[in-house]
């Protein structure tokens, strides 16, 4: 390959590459020192770039991978060991789900027939296919692209950009300044692109913010906590949440019992609920709405708990599942950035809680719902703070 047509080539699969980390939120991977990379005969070239994403319980890698010289047996080859390395990976990534995509890049004439071969070349493995390794081929001579592969192995992955950019090659004028770029330049630039938008991607989760009511909450209620093993029914007469009396007038009732608990394990598992998901809550709305979510989620888990509920009942959780609401709420305005962080922990907490609530009799479940209601509608109506 001449030097210049090189040159041509190493633009366009960082273009590529730059396409998937602005549009698809990829990160580019870190490589080893090039004397441990994988060995290439000719160092005219281009090395493969290698991007991954995290959403939720799913990896992806994708591998932008100059192909000249590469036969269709060794891709098959390659795409086996893909698959296997996948297995292994997995564990060790602690996913449900892994996959991998290799886009191979051909400058010269490739047959249609070895086109088609590597695009059916792909594997998926597990009763759920939640292992896949799949490949698609791009001729770049004639602008002819393989099928685009299905499934999840290209979920929300904008392939079409792609293919748009290697259509466009031939015609495509590159300036100087892109073409006279080293691989290391390259390099530098995107790992800087790739900061950036993963700081802008983390930016609505303001992970640097400090959470003082959070400590607040948690400081007071174990201080009442202590007060009632000291003044139990003093303290339970005038605070349980008993709907009789809260139907004669003592709508204080509404909220007092969100600061109540009687049992170690009790108190234990909601201040830990609320130190570890009200810091991530209060972070993201700030600590003024943080604390409107708190207070008016235990009302609302409080209120359809007095509604369906004849028993008296006390403690946070009702609050607890408010500040998942809120944070459910903040997943439904900022997909992206809820997907790649804390989606995967409080959606699974979610459904615990409440399965945990529906299987025990003692679980005072209208008020976990009422409460996770409650904090999804005050943080949709709040929204998350933006400074």
């Amino acid at each position: 390959m001449e030097l210049s047509e090189q040159r041509r080539l190493n633009v366009l699969i960082h273009r590529m590459a730059q396409s998937l980390l602005v549009h698809d939120d990829f990160i580019i991977l870190p490589q080893t020192p090039e004397n441990e990379q994988e060995k290439v005969k000719n160092e005219d070239l281009a090395r493969p770039i290698i991007l991954f994403r995290r959403q939720m319980n799913t990896l992806q890698i994708i591998r932008l991978m100059p192909a000249d010289g590469l036969g269709s047996t060794h891709i098959e080859r390659m795409m086996q060991d893909e698959s296997e390395f996948l297995q292994h990976a997995k564990k060790s990534n602690a996913v449900r789900n892994m996959y991998a995509l290799t886009v191979f890049i051909f400058s010269q004439w490739r047959s249609d027939e070895n086109i088609r071969a590597i695009s059916e070349a792909g594997i998926y493995q597990g009763w759920t296919k939640s292992i896949g390794a799949a490949a698609v081929a791009i001729d770049l001579a004639r602008g002819v692209t393989g099928a685009l592969p299905q499934g999840p192995v290209a979920k929300d992955i904008h392939l079409q950009a792609l293919v748009d950019l290697a259509v466009r090659y031939q015609e495509e004028v590159y300036p100087e300044e892109e073409l006279n770029r080293t691989r290391e330049e390259w390099r530098t630039k995107l790992v800087e692109l790739s900061k950036r938008r993963q700081e802008h991607l983390l930016g609505p989760l303001h992970l640097q913010r400090k959470t003082p009511v959070t400590t607040a909450l948690v400081a007071v209620t174990l201080l009442i906590w202590l007060i009632v093993l000291q003044y139990p029914e003093q303290m339970l007469i005038y605070g349980l949440l008993i709907p009789e009396l809260i139907r004669a007038g003592e709508f204080w009732r509404l909220l007092t019992p969100v600061f109540l608990h009687v049992e170690l394990a009790h108190v234990a598992f909601n201040m830990v609920m609320l130190y570890v998901f009200g810091q991530m809550t209060e972070r993201i709305y700030g600590s003024t709405r943080y604390l409107l979510i708190y207070l008016l989620a235990g009302i609302a888990g409080s209120f359809v708990s007095f509604l369906f509920n004849d028993h008296a009942s006390l403690g946070a959780s009702g609050a607890v599942l408010g500040l998942f609401g809120a944070l459910l709420a903040f997943g439904q305005g900022h997909r992206k950035a809820y997907k790649a962080t804390i989606g995967l922990r409080v959606n699974v907490m979610v459904i615990l809680i409440l399965v945990m609530g529906f299987l025990s009799p003692e679980v005072n479940n209208w008020g976990h719902l009422g409460g996770l209601l409650g904090g999804w509608v005050v943080g949709r109506l709040l929204g998350s703070a933006e400074k």
